[in-house]
């Protein structure tokens, strides 16, 4: 398992990271940082634009190939 902080800034981010994870076979989750009740697929588009844009997440892979996320997310980390 991998988790990141990381943040979207605009909706094209969120589209792009949406593609990004439909891509992969790993389970990949985003999860608010205060409530980690809040849950959302990182594979559907519509659950991730219920995301309020610059809000810190955290995203959680789980599965064979969660060694290439660093690869993958790097451009959403929080800096």
């Amino acid at each position: 398992m991998v988790e990141k902080k990381i943040k979207f800034v605009t909706s094209g981010q969120l589209m792009s990271f949406c593609n990004t994870c439909q891509k992969m076979k790993s389970d990949i989750d985003v999860t608010d940082m205060a409530n980690r009740n809040f849950r959302i697929d990182g594979k559907s588009l519509l659950g991730l634009m219920s995301i309020k844009l610059g809000l810190p997440m955290r995203l959680i892979i789980n599965g064979e190939d969660e060694e290439m996320a660093h690869q993958y997310f790097t451009k959403y980390e929080m800096e």
